[in-house]
């Protein structure tokens, strides 16, 4: 114990008295001259970068050193990628205009690349897209994707289904770490609520070569939020009503980030009554309720990188049976589901001269219990 407090404090020491390296520059339009605001410098692999001013002038702080790729794009701009060598001089790059809207740049692949440099199609939705279009909750979402489906029991359980394969043939990532949970039953859905994811990425088809067997189908990355911008404090209040199951969600997010710590908390609840027809007739105990907690603590600086992510999801889920009982309760009757998810990842990067060292740790527990009503035999 004496030896790893030791390694400890002199891994810390190293950390602290280890030279950062920062990165400015400019970025100008090719054909004027002028400065180029609010436009996007971003480092995938680093998942690090910054937004220019009104003088075009960006800085990125506490950057390892190597070679890295980045990515500059802005609106109204074709997007540039180069590769970077950490320590450089300042920085001036020049964007051509073009009409076609930026390309958007995929952070959660392993290869960290634009979408027409991945060698697979990836497909991504924002939960602000799925929101404004009326989803009740992630399995609901996903079937806005092109190509993805839900095979759903009413509308608090769902499972994914890419290209008609579900169940162990599709894999599902959240906090970057395999989440396993859905592919045993027909009654066993994700387990995520969406307050807290900031996109979804859908690769199609197998994806065996660099995920296994299970991902024959295809793969759904959840991707948790951002963090607040360095210097940055924010807090956030939101609540859904949905007309169709007479349901509500609300969510409470707090998030502060210094140049080198990040921290983030959010909490949600939702419930939902019976979902109704075009028939005006209510699918009986299709209700359901959820609480979600997620949090996470972020570091970073030259030589070492952490996050740190922590969801605890608790659902009450109602089976449908064939039962005629017409209701707008939100407590689920008999037979329904009582699940507690918890699910926490720690990701860690150390960079050195001209490599790195990526390894993530992942700790998931699933206690499912069902509840049904006790038959008496003539014995009893």
């Amino acid at each position: 114990m004496r030896n790893l407090l030791l390694l400890l404090f002199f891994t810390t020491a190293n950390i602290t008295l280890y030279s950062q390296n920062d990165l400015s520059g400019k970025i100008t339009d090719v054909n004027t001259g002028e400065s180029v605001f609010s436009a996007s410098v971003y480092f995938p692999a680093l998942e690090k970068g910054a937004v220019t001013g009104d003088n075009g002038e960006f800085l990125i702080k506490n950057l390892p050193k190597g070679t890295f790729k980045l990515v500059v794009s802005s609106i109204g701009y074709s997007s540039n990628t180069l590769e970077v060598t950490i320590p450089s001089d300042n920085l001036n790059l020049t964007l051509f205009p073009s009409a076609i809207e930026m390309e958007e740049v995929i952070v959660s692949t392993p290869f960290h690349q634009l979408q027409s440099e991945n060698v697979m199609k990836v497909e991504r939705k924002n939960i602000s897209e799925m929101d404004k279009a009326g989803a009740i909750n992630l399995a609901d979402g996903i079937t806005q994707i092109a190509g993805v489906e839900s095979l759903t029991t009413g509308v608090g359980i769902g499972k994914p289904v890419i290209r008609g394969l579900s169940s162990n043939r599709v894999l599902v990532y959240t906090q970057g770490v395999r989440l396993e949970n859905q592919q045993y039953g027909d009654e066993h859905g994700i387990g995520v609520n969406s307050k807290g994811i900031g996109s979804i990425e859908v690769i199609k088809g197998p994806a065996s070569l660099l995920y296994g067997s299970d991902a024959i189908g295809g793969v759904l990355y959840l991707n948790p939020e951002k963090y607040a911008a360095p210097g940055n404090t924010n807090a956030e209040l939101e609540t859904d009503y949905f007309s169709n199951t007479l349901g509500w969600q609300s969510s409470l997010m707090g998030k502060i980030s210094g140049d080198k710590f990040k921290f983030l908390v959010r909490g949600s609840y939702s419930a939902h009554s019976d979902y109704e027809t075009g028939a005006n007739y209510r699918v009986s105990n299709t209700r359901f309720n959820e609480k979600d907690i997620k949090t996470g603590i972020g570091f970073q600086d030259g030589i070492y990188k952490a996050d740190l992510r922590y969801n605890f999801n608790r659902s009450e889920i109602g089976i449908p049976e064939d039962q005629d009982f017409q209701s707008t309760s939100k407590d689920p009757l008999l037979p329904y589901q009582h699940i507690d998810n918890h699910i926490l990842s720690l990701d860690n990067k150390f960079y050195f001269n001209q490599s790195s060292l990526n390894f993530k740790i992942g700790y998931q527990f699933n206690n499912r219990m069902e509840f049904e009503e006790h038959h008496h035999s003539e014995d009893e």
